[in-house]
């Protein structure tokens, strides 16, 4: 058994992170902490500690952590390279010995997903990221609302990562609430591909050793509620993501769609906290 501690155990990613924990075969929650119902156990006693906080709150508690393990699950450290960057399916055998692991931010867990088997062919990438109220923090659910853009270009804070690990720049990313959906993430990416050779095997082969990434047929359909509500149902409360692409010539239309307080959040946190200790990796998640 690991013993384990949750910082911001009753937050967005806090609540489903504890019932992960709670139904692992090999974790044991020693130590939780929040403003909400503050201290419980003993900090001593943790192996690791998972850190679900809000934006520039985690460094506080670093220094008191010393030379145990972290899974931060907050925005901090996503482009520090002290920290290795949690994507299993991208930094897999570093996360098996890290120390401190950054886990990647829900919507950069979709379109990395989707673009790192083509990320040498591709240029000219522009996204639109359609997510439930829970993929902008305090936002509250509003019936009959619709699609609301909330960001335009690049300033959503997850674009910097996304380009980091992607390796490339991409041209713009807009993010969009959908109402009154709650949770989940459907990334709608276009892009320009260098030449017109086949891309179904860069998928296959770039998923045929990750559990929870799946290649599956998205029939293309205009963006509504309906349609997102479709694709996304399969995946609530899930940690896998799903992946589907359609290809005209030299243009790609790759659709990304998890749940993103589970694959963009808690379960990823999960996924790599069983590679840092050996365990197999869906230990807990399916």
């Amino acid at each position: 058994m690991v013993n384990v501690g949750v910082i911001g155990h009753t937050g967005r990613l806090g609540k489903p992170l504890v019932e992960i924990l709670n139904r692992h075969p090999y974790t044991n929650i020693v130590y939780t902490e929040s403003r909400k119902e503050g201290r419980k156990g003993s900090l001593l006693d943790v192996d690791l500690v998972f850190l679900a906080l809000p934006y520039n709150e985690s460094e506080k508690y670093l220094l008191k952590l010393g030379r145990k393990k972290v899974v931060d699950l907050s925005i901090d450290h996503r482009c520090d390279n002290d920290w290795i960057y949690g994507l299993p399916e991208l930094n897999r055998d570093m996360i098996k010995t890290a120390e401190r692991i950054t886990n990647p931010g829900c919507y950069a867990t979709s379109i990395l997903e989707a673009l790192l088997p083509v990320k040498d062919i591709v240029t000219n990438i522009r996204i639109k990221a359609y997510s439930g109220v829970s993929g902008k923090p305090n936002q509250p659910v509003i019936k009959d609302k619709g699609i609301e853009r909330y960001a335009k270009d690049k300033e959503h804070p997850q674009v910097a990562e996304i380009e980091k690990y992607l390796g490339k720049q991409i041209e713009f990313f807009e993010p969009y609430l959908v109402y009154p959906l709650e949770t989940g993430i459907v990334a709608k990416i276009d892009a320009q591909l260098q030449d017109s050779s086949q891309v179904y095997p860069l998928f296959e082969n770039s998923f045929k050793d990750k559990p929870f990434v799946k290649l599956v047929d998205f029939q293309p359909e205009g963006i509504n509620v309906c349609y997102l509500k479709k694709i996304l149902i399969k995946l609530k409360n899930s940690n896998y993501c799903h992946i589907s692409f359609n290809k005209d010539g030299k243009l790609i239309t790759i659709t990304s769609a998890l749940d993103n307080l589970i694959k963009g959040g808690a379960g990823q946190a999960v996924q790599n906290f069983n590679l840092m200790y050996g365990f197999d990796e869906t230990t807990g998640l399916l």
